[in-house]
């Protein structure tokens, strides 16, 4: 079971068991070097609040995806957005990092401000953290994107009705967590040893 919290025997209010600052570490690990001081520091306050959203998603998501206590632990509806959140906030942590992988690889710092095509960065991505091909990621990526992607209304006539099913549990939660495993895994003396999103 995840918990999102921890509480004393007198709460106060709320609080979060894991904080931002336990993810520096794994994003100062995971970005490269020669990257401007500024565009990393940027980066990595960016990511780790990201990634404890990640965890706060995963707390309430998985229990109910895997009916660990044999019920369901949220409004089936309420869950699958959770979920399209969830793959949001997991296709931004795999564009920040796919982008500054790529810049570093042609040279640029990322203080220019270029805008890196998703192509461009999902392949720099899997050089980096999947060079072998053994963990999905690509396919993964790509199918994270696919779900963020569903947001974008700005083609009405072109778009097809949203099929609720695409953000259930084993259609978008399980590939985003997926895709997380091969990165985390790159430095993974650097993860958060309370983290709910490292598969173990």
């Amino acid at each position: 079971m995840f918990y999102l919290d921890l509480y004393p025997d007198d709460p106060p209010g709320y609080h979060a068991l894991s904080t931002s600052a336990e993810w520096t570490a794994w994003l100062i690990s995971a970005v490269p070097a020669g990257i401007d001081g500024e565009v990393r520091r940027r980066l990595v306050s960016n990511l780790k609040h990201i990634l404890v959203g990640l965890e706060m998603k995963a707390g309430l998501i998985v229990p109910h995806g895997e009916r660990v206590s044999g019920k369901s632990v949220l409004f089936e509806p309420y869950c699958q957005i959770m979920t399209f959140e969830f793959s949001v906030g997991m296709f931004s942590a795999c564009e920040g990092l796919g982008s500054i992988h790529h810049l570093a690889g042609i040279g640029d710092d990322g203080s220019t401000g270029a805008r890196v095509n998703p192509n461009d960065w999902i392949a720099a991505l899997t050089r980096e953290f999947d060079g072998t091909g053994a963990a999905h990621l690509e396919v993964n990526v790509r199918r994270v994107k696919e779900v963020r992607d569903k947001i974008h209304q700005d083609r009405l006539g072109a778009r097809a009705n949203i099929d609720w099913h695409d953000f259930g549990y084993a259609e978008a939660f399980i590939p985003s967590r997926d895709a997380l495993q091969p990165l985390l895994r790159k430095h993974l003396d650097a993860v958060p040893d309370r983290t709910n999103l490292l598969l173990r």
